[in-house]
């Protein structure tokens, strides 16, 4: 239980740090220097984030080990959401957000589901 609040605490943390950085590059004119497949890239994790936070929710509250398995499967398309943006990311926030990622994804592998 105390697991699935941190990995919930990390959901929100990277989705609302990745709405700040979509505001950031949203705002600033089209100058066709963004690297490609970036426009609306915040919508390319926003469903898998939500979908995961669905998946933890349900193994909070029945920590079955098919909720456990639902979770883990969750967590892991939604790590794959985040790397697929990671060349939309700015420079300067790229290697803590990589660094984010790697340990999300290491914290979804570790939890046992027996």
């Amino acid at each position: 239980m105390k697991k699935t609040m941190k990995s919930q605490v990390r959901i929100m943390f990277i989705a609302s740090s990745l709405v700040v950085l979509s505001g950031i590059v949203s705002c600033s004119k089209d100058d066709g220097l963004s690297p490609v497949g970036c426009n609306n890239w915040s919508e390319k994790y926003l469903s898998q984030a939500q979908a995961y936070s669905d998946a933890s929710a349900a193994y909070s509250n029945d920590p079955s080990v098919s909720n456990c398995n639902k979770l883990k499967t969750e967590g892991l398309n939604y790590v794959k959401s985040l790397e697929g943006i990671l060349s939309c990311v700015p420079t300067v926030n790229k290697s803590e957000f990589n660094n984010d990622i790697k340990n999300l994804k290491a914290e979804i592998n570790s939890t046992a589901c027996d």
